[in-house]
């Protein structure tokens, strides 16, 4: 991958870590307002949903720096030894490129990063309701909530809480499962900050970005 490829790819990766930001500041600035004494009902209702609008927004455009560092790939084949997988697996031009990026932003295997499953939880959310449907023994659901488990009386079953974010930890909760978005916060921004030095050392190349 020559300068000029790999610019254009940090500047990628530059712009969405820019989105991802923007959309924890938007989370921010709801939260606050939620905690306003002047705020009447419906702007109460509006913020509400914008907390969890954001979050998704964030989710999404950090789901997007992910994929250059770890794109989707085939499922190991059922006979398929673990060399043959692997060996097979890194043939993949996209898994070439995301180690060329891993490399050059010196970026570890447990990265917050790599974890897109809440991502996939919220993108695929109509497949998680057919899943309550089908599973939930009290016919009972939460679809959004904001505080700690101990703030919803009576608790729902795990599988029942759909959406629950904890501003007091950061901590996303999706039917049972949590997410750190501290975590995640915290990477989108050392990435962020790789990439405009990144661009300062790429920008010597033959061609420019504008």
């Amino acid at each position: 991958m020559d300068n000029f490829v790999k610019s254009v790819y940090v500047n990628e990766i530059k712009r969405q870590c820019e989105f991802a930001v923007s959309a924890i500041n938007h989370l921010n600035y709801s939260l606050q307002q939620l905690h306003a004494c002047d705020i009447d009902s419906n702007q109460r209702h509006f913020f509400y949903s914008e907390v969890f609008r954001s979050i998704h927004s964030f989710l999404t455009h950090a789901s997007n720096v992910s994929r250059m560092f770890w794109p989707s790939v085939p499922r190991k084949k059922k006979y398929e030894s673990n060399e043959a997988y692997k060996a097979r697996i890194l043939k993949l031009d996209k898994v070439a490129r995301a180690e060329a990026l891993k490399e050059e932003y010196s970026l570890k295997e447990n990265s917050a990063l790599k974890n897109r499953n809440l991502r996939d939880h919220l993108e695929h959310y109509d497949e998680r309701l057919d899943h309550w449907r089908k599973n939930s023994k009290n016919r009972n659901i939460a679809p959004e909530n904001i505080g700690p488990l101990s703030s919803i009386r009576p608790s729902p079953d795990a599988l029942d809480n759909m959406r629950q974010f904890d501003p007091s930890r950061n901590i996303y909760m999706f039917r049972g499962e949590e997410y750190d978005l501290q975590n995640i916060a915290t990477a989108i921004s050392e990435i962020l900050s790789l990439s405009q030095n990144l661009e300062e050392k790429l920008r010597g190349s033959s061609s420019q970005i504008t």
